[in-house]
């Protein structure tokens, strides 16, 4: 049992080996996958960016749906790279905590969540972004070009323009690729879904003021061939303008121009953008122009291990923290595992087991309709005058219905080695919480639960002797104030950690000191290093009072739904 205290140069090293031996596939998003994450800091300007539009991304790396979805994501933002002149790609860790504000504002509830953004974008509580709902990438990709078919680069050419210009404007196009296009009936955005029928011409009468929607044709050619800087595609729908250039309308002709406006056609061999597209690539390929520079090789996200990473910058960044994720887990773990291998609760051991349910229905952290469950399941067992461990994983089962714990992995209690802190770090925590939040109680209520599972159902011989040690020069009984409570298990902790440092249950990455160290906690000690125990006091209050408990490691989107007054 052990609250192993953050080590600072040790987490740091640990960051870096992770990092160097996996490569960038250790982050859950690779920038090289044409993928930016933004946070708290960087949202609001990454929106705001006057020339593109954006896709954001919303999710929880620890819920199941975010993690499922990683791969289609990944293929589709490197499918998207051709389009990165006019789209960026962004991710958003609605986990965080201190993202939470943002994920909250723009009412995501849950993940992953697709949300379009167009240029310029400021926030405002009647456009919070367009949600694209399918999870299949051909269709992200139509619907986006539906999205960015309304930019400014998609504006239709006229008569009035002038194509000089856009050579004086953007001096890296050496050619401009006219594309004469009618507008649909009944048009239908779709992006190369195979059937040509969407690229049907209508008559010109359908191409007016009230109605300047660019048809699928000009737009497909126009997004396919951005990867090349040095050709334009204008799109236009005024055959008036062919007069521009001394040119008679002819069906299916593309008319590329160089800066001296010296015209050459090119004529595909159907009426399809994928056939326009091959005709200016012949062209292209023919003058030898390059696209931009291809994304390079990635490994798929190794979750298991980006999540690993995640963690441990978490604690490098948050040493302090206390996750709800590791209370959760300790709940869970003895809840369906270490209280059903006990023969028989009876007697005092079903006392303690009563008596610790209790505690968890009034207490703990767990969602409400978590703790509704946890309160039939006290009803179950005080009707109770023995129970075998099968008999209460039944009962496990039928009070709690199969309930899944949003806390699924350790956080603040993750190991740098298999075997090492885990469980008996998170049963650590979970009774720190308990006595911080449990001043409604007897004071000592909350220690003979602890003493009582640790006595009767603790796993460890050296656990229960050097508590053992500890009570007969701290008795429980001297506890008389909810205040004493709390301090009292402080010592017990620290002095079973003084007792266990150096020994085999030690994680090397994370060493049993005396806690708070000096750094966590300056006021905690004198200048002669004595322990100051008012100060201590606060600053345990602080870290495992309910307010403080991190939502980091939870697949659950309950942090960015929760008003505050529910947290």
């Amino acid at each position: 049992m052990n609250r192993d205290l953050y080590y600072f140069p040790a987490i740091s090293l640990l960051l870096c080996t992770l990092l160097f031996t996996s490569g960038l596939s250790q982050y859950l998003y690779n920038p090289d996958d044409n993928v930016e994450q933004l946070d708290f800091a960087s949202f609001e300007t990454g929106l705001s960016e006057p020339t593109t539009g954006k896709l954001v991304k919303f999710f929880n790396g620890f819920c199941k749906d975010s993690q499922d979805f990683m791969p289609a994501f990944r293929k589709l933002s490197r499918n998207l790279y051709k389009w990165k002149r006019i789209l960026k790609i962004h991710v958003f860790d609605c986990s965080k905590d201190e993202n939470h504000k943002i994920c909250r504002s723009f009412i995501i509830r849950n993940t992953p969540t697709l949300r379009y953004f167009p240029t310029a974008y400021r926030r405002d509580p009647e456009d919070l972004g367009t949600e694209i709902s399918s999870r299949n990438v051909k269709e992200i990709e139509s619907e986006l070009a539906l999205y960015l078919a309304e930019l400014k680069y998609f504006k239709l050419f006229s008569r009035e323009d002038n194509v000089t210009d856009i050579f004086r404007d953007h001096e890296h196009v050496k050619y401009i690729a006219m594309v004469f296009q009618m507008c649909l009936f009944n048009f239908m955005p779709h992006f190369e879904t195979g059937n040509s029928m969407e690229e049907k011409q209508a008559s010109l009468d359908d191409c007016n003021k009230d109605n300047p929607i660019v048809a699928a044709i000009g737009r497909n050619t126009l997004l396919e061939l951005l990867p090349y800087n040095e050709i334009a595609v204008r799109v236009f729908d005024d055959h008036q303008v062919y007069t521009k250039f001394n040119i008679s309308p002819v069906p299916n002709l593309i008319v590329i121009l160089n800066p001296k406006i010296k015209p050459l056609f090119l004529t595909p061999e159907v009426d399809t953008s994928e056939a326009y597209v091959t005709a200016i690539r012949q062209f292209i390929e023919f003058s030898d122009l390059r696209p931009h520079k291809p994304l390079l090789k990635t490994r798929p996200t190794n979750i298991t291990a980006a999540l690993r990473y995640e963690i441990f910058k978490q604690h490098k960044n948050r040493p302090q923290q206390i996750y709800r994720a590791d209370l959760e887990c300790a709940v869970d773990q003895i809840l369906n595992l270490e209280l059903p291998k006990t023969s028989n609760l009876v007697g005092k051991r079903l006392r303690v087991v009563n008596n610790f349910l209790r505690q968890l229905y009034s207490f703990s952290p767990l969602k409400p309709e978590a703790k509704e469950k946890l309160n039939n399941l006290y009803s179950s067992m005080k009707m109770k005058s023995r129970v075998s461990g099968v008999e209460f994983k039944e009962l496990v089962l039928k009070d709690l219905k199969n309930h899944t714990f949003d806390g699924r992995q350790y956080v603040g209690c993750i190991a740098s080695h298999p075997f090492l802190r885990g469980f008996n770090c998170s049963f650590w925590e979970l009774f720190h919480y308990l006595t911080v939040e449990s001043e409604s109680f007897d004071a000592g209520a909350v220690l003979q639960v602890f003493n009582g599972y640790v006595k009767f159902f603790m796993d460890c011989n050296d656990c229960q002797n050097n508590l053992r040690e500890f009570k007969k020069i701290r008795p429980i009984s001297d506890v008389t104030e909810h205040d004493q409570e709390i301090l009292w298990l402080w010592e017990a902790h620290n002095y079973i950690n003084k007792q266990l440092a150096g020994s085999s249950t030690e994680d090397p990455k994370f060493p049993k000191i005396q806690f708070p160290s000096e750094r966590d906690c300056p006021s905690c000690r004198d200048n002669q290093s004595a322990w100051r125990t008012e100060e201590v006091l606060k600053y345990l209050k602080n870290i495992y009072s309910l307010k403080n408990l991190s939502w980091f490691g939870m697949a659950s989107a309950s942090a960015y739904t929760y008003s505050d007054s529910d947290k």
